[in-house]
């Protein structure tokens, strides 16, 4: 490609350690393409505007309505919400992304994060989106939380959310809320417990109801958060519940 061009379905752009490229989206917004990149045209707005992004990292700022613009990576797609965002993706496959405006949502397979603006998550191959997190939780807690989300299952993981819930602040409700969905069914309880001390359940949500995943106490206590009511998240990403089960291993 010299200066301009366009993209066409199947096309790929790659940059190298020296280039960066602009994309206009349709008329809904831009992404830049940053150096040692690799991205991919899979629809060009026909159905919705996606993109492919194997490796490297794009900036992202979309003033689309919600659902409108996809991004696939090799362990999670991000459906835009209508936002600003970063975007990267290792050689391995891992992933990161970072909300800067908006929300994101981050799913694969039925696994989903919903990831409002100053958050954060990480995403690794076979094992899809983790719990995100904000930008500014203690090091502590993030570390942690990674070693929960992608580490093998053993003492060590249950260590390292027993951490996670000693570090959390009240803020840090958005991180426990997954978790609760999250957990191994034996440690929600303390997860429903922390995060109950960090953020009170509103009325009719009770302990029992939440461990054995009754759908509308979940979704009630999440929309204290006061990040976009529930419904409007499921609305543009899946249209069921993430499963109460911990993640394959």
């Amino acid at each position: 490609m010299a200066d301009k061009g366009r993209l066409s379905v199947g096309d790929w752009l790659t940059t190298d350690a020296g280039s960066r490229a602009r994309l206009k989206i349709g008329d809904i917004g831009e992404v830049v393409l940053e150096p040692g990149s690799r991205l991919g045209l899979v629809d060009p707005g026909r159905r919705q505007h996606r993109l492919t992004l194997p490796k490297g990292a794009m900036h992202a700022k979309i003033g689309a309505p919600p659902g409108k613009f996809y991004v696939d990576t090799p362990a999670a797609t991000a459906v835009d919400l209508g936002c600003e965002y970063r975007l990267e993706v290792d050689e391995s496959g891992a992933g990161a992304l970072s909300v800067l405006l908006g929300y994101v949502g981050f799913e694969w397979h039925g696994r989903e994060s919903y990831v409002p603006e100053r958050a954060r998550c990480l995403t690794r191959p076979e094992l899809g989106p983790g719990t995100p997190f904000y930008a500014d939780a203690s090091d502590a807690f993030r570390r942690a939380l990674e070693r929960f989300d992608f580490d093998s299952a053993g003492p060590e993981r249950l260590g390292a959310l027993g951490l996670v819930l000693s570090e959390a602040r009240p803020r840090d409700a958005l991180s426990l809320w997954h978790l609760l969905l999250r957990a191994p069914e034996a440690q929600r309880a303390l997860v429903f417990d922390r995060l109950a001390e960090l953020l009170p359940p509103p009325r009719g949500v009770t302990r029992e109801g939440v461990l054995r995943g009754d759908r509308a106490m979940l979704d009630s206590w999440w929309d204290l958060l006061e990040i976009g009511s529930m419904k409007f998240w499921r609305r543009w990403t899946q249209k069921t519940a993430p499963a109460l089960l911990p993640p394959a291993r």
